[in-house]
């Protein structure tokens, strides 16, 4: 899929900026499986994940939507999964795993949970969330898909090559 004609001035903030081509490109992130509110309204959630996805993807991170970006957010092949834990994750569990799992799923768009390393209340809430936003069966327990879903965009055949 090749990328709508990018429109300037670039998305930024501040000050908000709405637009259409907010609208449109949060649209657009949102289909790639990142969990963005789709307002056409670019405040700081929208600033944060556009850093997000710059860093996954190797552009500048510097939060605005410019043309490298916008053209990334419709033709950037997916990035590739942390390797998955050889156990599924459950509540109660602990350490590095459960961390870097959580770090990804803020970094995708759940930013109200903590990132400690702790599979409590708050980890399981999101982990079925998530689950739910991803057509994945809720069973609030991080398996090898709901890893892997944590990283994997959904993109055109044509950007995954």
């Amino acid at each position: 899929m090749t990328a709508p004609e990018f429109q300037p001035p670039p998305l930024r903030f501040p000050p908000p900026t709405q637009t259409q081509s907010v609208r449109r490109w949060q649209q657009q992130l949102r289909d790639r499986g990142w969990h963005i509110t789709v307002d056409g309204d670019y405040r700081e959630e929208s600033k944060r994940l556009c850093a997000n996805f710059q860093m996954e993807h190797g552009l500048d991170q510097d939060g605005v939507v410019g043309p490298k970006t916008w053209k990334a957010t419709w033709e950037a092949a997916s990035t590739k999964p942390l390797q998955a834990p050889s156990r599924t994750l459950k509540k109660g569990d602990q350490g590095e795993e459960v961390r870097k799992w959580q770090r990804q799923v803020n970094n995708r768009g759940w930013r109200e949970l903590d990132v400690d390393g702790i599979f409590g209340d708050e980890t399981l809430r999101i982990c079925k969330e998530m689950q739910e936003f991803k057509g994945l069966p809720k069973t609030g327990e991080i398996d090898r898909r709901t890893w892997e879903e944590a990283w994997l965009e959904k993109v055109p055949v044509a950007a995954a090559r």
